[in-house]
């Protein structure tokens, strides 16, 4: 049986909150699995880095949003220039 990670969608409404355009904003993405969440966004995004190290999660979201810049690694193993990024998200990402 799968999970419904949101029935509620709260993820939703948290990212409107916080950022209610992503347009112009450079996003990195922490545990971004298969693009649940990166796929709600990533179109307006100046730019996406998405980070998760589940290599088969990565390379489908690579696949399937080429203008993401996506890694397969852990968070401990980011490394980006000072002050690049606009925004960090987490979501089920421990």
């Amino acid at each position: 049986m799968a999970i419904d990670e949101d029935p509620e969608e709260h993820e939703i409404a948290a990212l409107d909150a916080i950022a209610p355009s992503f347009a112009s904003r450079r996003v990195v993405e922490i545990g971004c699995g298969d693009g649940r969440l990166t796929r709600r966004y990533a179109h307006a995004a100046a730019s996406v880095i998405a980070i998760d190290p589940d290599e088969d999660a990565i390379a489908e979201l690579a696949a399937d949003l080429p203008m993401v810049e996506t890694r397969a690694i852990g968070v401990d193993e980011l490394v980006v220039p000072p002050r690049s990024i606009d925004i960090v998200l987490f979501a089920w990402s421990l």
